[in-house]
Order: structure tokens, then C-alpha cells, then sequence
């Protein structure tokens, strides 16, 4: 009896990886091959984030109810994204469903909705809509009781619950940013010839400049500071349905934020704003750059009380060996590093 149910799951499991709900290696066609799966923890979500998995969470439900079957775990870390696309992981979290309330709903509700109500009333800060949110979430909490298993109005509870007003699109403030220049064909260069699969950018509170724009066939991670614009990078990625993935750096040190985080292939820092500039936080970035991936491009921009190039060498000298260093501008320069 266990061999058949194995084998009935790894068919329903198939079936949701033919949709693109689930994702598994190796899942691309020959010739158009999918980046790496990259993982990343619900905290570094944006409210965006959270509402995409809630609705991919509903829609895989869905699915699987077509064929007998259901979702025994609701856990956010079971959808993970593939650029902008959130899919299904844990094959284990599906089960044949049997008669009565959809069993995963509570922890929906709990580790999903309300997460994305929270994060929505913080956003607003106007006490009228985080009142109406609230009592929003209270209507949900007991009409779900009276229809435990309609997922089309759990579905519109949840296109209500994430306000979009605050993020304005990407490419409106991109035009008045300064381009990253050189470096950004360097940098292509530089994860063609390592051959990369998975590149890590960083980006700095107030960054000065546009992001960079990653070629096709490589799993690229951006690393926001500011909730606010990896919001808008998100919403902008997922409708020209990019393969950059925006993250919201939160803690500072995005290895610690997810402990099991792959390190990249290449880890890149360009454009002012970017690269800190007080010498203890040139320190604490280049550390944790260094656990980041085994190479590194920096760009150093000499600004006024900010670190000279000298102190610049020193701080990434001390888990760095300097391979190169490129002219990239008016006393700009590019260093590729690799990891001592």
C-alpha cells in the first residue's frame, strides 16, 4: 500500500511541476534551461512577496483538489521563487484529502494571512485603514468558519489585503539615477568567463545609480536595503517577467538572514551609493561579502569623507587578494577580488 501512494503523489507532483506550480531540478526544456532555484527567507519578503506566495499557496490548493489531493502544510517556506515566479518545494506537504475543512487552513491563515495583513497596516500608517484592515482580518477569521473550503473568496481576501499605493514603479525614479557605466559590461564579462549560474548584487540604502541589468540563463539576486525599492524591483522584474530576484536586506548580512542560502558564484558592488564609505561599515560590508561568494567585483568611488583608495585596499585586503583593478571613471576603479 505505500509503494501506490508514493507513486499516486510523484504523479499529482508532476502534474503541478508541468503547470510551473512546483519546482524541481532539472524541470526546464532542453535548450531553454531554468536558473537555479534560489532560496530565501519570508523575512526578506516585501509585502508584494508575501501576497504573490499567499495566492500561489491557494492556486497549487486548488490544483491539487482537482485530482483527490491537498495541501497538508501551509508553511511560507514551502514557496520559494524562481526570479519573480513563486513555486511549490516540499512534495511531502501533499496528501490525499479526505472529506471535511481543508486541513492547512488555520496555518494559512496564521503563517500567510496574517503576516500579510500585518505587514499592509504597518505600511499605511493611518489609523483608519489599519482599523478597517483589523476588522477586515476579524470577518475573515469567522466567515472562513462558515465556508472553510471556498478558496475563490480566501483568494479575494487576499487581493484585498496588500495595498500597492506605496511603491512607486522602478523605472520612474530609475531615469533620474546616474548609469552604472563600465561596470556593468565588465561585470557581464566577468560572470561569462567564470562561468556563473548565480550572482549576488548588493545594493545600499540610498543607492545613486541604476541597477545592473544581468544577462539572460543565470540566477541573479538583488539584495535591497530599502524595503521601499526592492518593493518596486519586484513589481517591475515580475511584469517584463525578469529573472532578478529583489530582496529586502533587512539585517545587513543576507547569508545570516537565510542560514541556508547557496553561496553565489560571483558577488558584485557597483555604483555610488552602493559601496559603503565610513570605514567601520566598509569593515562589516567586506566581511560579509567575503561569505557571500569566493569572488567579488567592487567598485570604489572616491567620496568627499569618505575612505581614500589606500584605506579601501586595506579593509578588503584582510579576506580579499586583489586580482585586478580596471579604471571605470574620474578616480573610480574596479577591483575583482577573490576570497583568501
Amino acid at each position: 500500500m505505500v509503494r501506490p501512494a508514493i507513486e499516486a503523489r510523484e504523479a499529482v507532483w508532476r502534474e503541478l511541476v508541468a503547470k510551473s506550480l512546483a519546482w524541481q531540478p532539472g524541470g526546464g526544456t532542453e535548450g531553454n534551461r531554468r536558473p537555479p532555484l534560489v532560496l530565501s527567507s519570508p523575512l526578506e519578503w516585501t509585502a508584494e512577496q508575501w501576497k504573490d506566495a499567499a495566492l500561489h499557496v491557494l492556486q497549487v490548493e486548488a490544483e491539487l483538489r482537482k485530482s483527490g489531493w491537498t495541501l497538508g502544510s501551509a508553511a511560507p517556506q514551502w514557496v520559494q521563487f524562481c526570479g519573480c515566479r513563486p513555486v511549490w518545494i516540499s512534495q511531502t506537504a501533499l496528501h490525499p484529502r479526505r472529506p471535511g475543512t481543508w486541513e492547512a487552513e488555520q496555518q494559512f491563515r496564521r503563517e500567510l494571512l496574517a503576516p500579510l495583513l500585518e505587514r499592509c497596516g504597518a505600511k499605511t500608517g493611518r489609523l483608519p485603514w489599519r482599523v478597517f484592515l483589523e476588522t477586515t482580518w476579524r470577518r475573515v477569521a469567522r466567515l472562513a468558519l462558515a465556508a472553510p473550503d471556498d478558496l475563490g473568496w480566501l483568494r479575494e481576501q487576499v487581493d484585498r489585503l496588500a495595498p500597492r499605493r506605496r511603491w512607486s514603479p522602478w523605472k520612474c525614479c530609475e531615469s533620474a539615477r546616474e548609469p552604472s557605466g563600465l561596470a556593468s559590461v565588465l561585470v557581464k564579462e566577468a560572470a561569462a568567463r567564470l562561468g556563473a549560474r548565480l550572482v549576488y548584487e548588493w545594493r545600499g540604502s540610498r543607492p545613486l545609480c541604476q541597477p545592473l541589468r544581468p544577462a539572460n540563463g543565470m540566477a541573479w539576486v538583488r539584495f535591497h536595503q530599502s524595503e521601499e525599492e526592492a518593493a518596486a524591483d519586484y513589481l517591475d522584474q515580475r511584469a517584463v517577467h525578469g529573472e532578478v530576484l529583489p530582496l529586502w536586506n533587512r539585517t545587513g548580512d543576507p547569508m545570516q538572514a537565510c542560514p541556508h542560502r547557496t553561496p553565489a558564484d560571483l558577488a558584485v558592488a557597483v555604483g555610488r551609493g552602493n559601496v559603503p564609505c565610513a570605514p567601520t561599515e566598509l569593515a562589516l560590508f567586506t566581511r560579509q561579502l567575503s561569505r557571500m561568494a569566493p569572488v567579488a567585483m567592487v567598485e570604489f568611488i572616491p567620496e568627499r569623507g569618505g575612505v581614500e583608495w589606500e584605506s579601501f585596499l586595506g579593509a578588503v585586503r584582510g579576506l580579499f587578494r586583489v586580482t585586478s583593478v580596471v579604471e571605470t571613471g574620474a578616480g573610480r576603479r574596479l577591483c575583482t577580488l577573490l576570497r583568501s
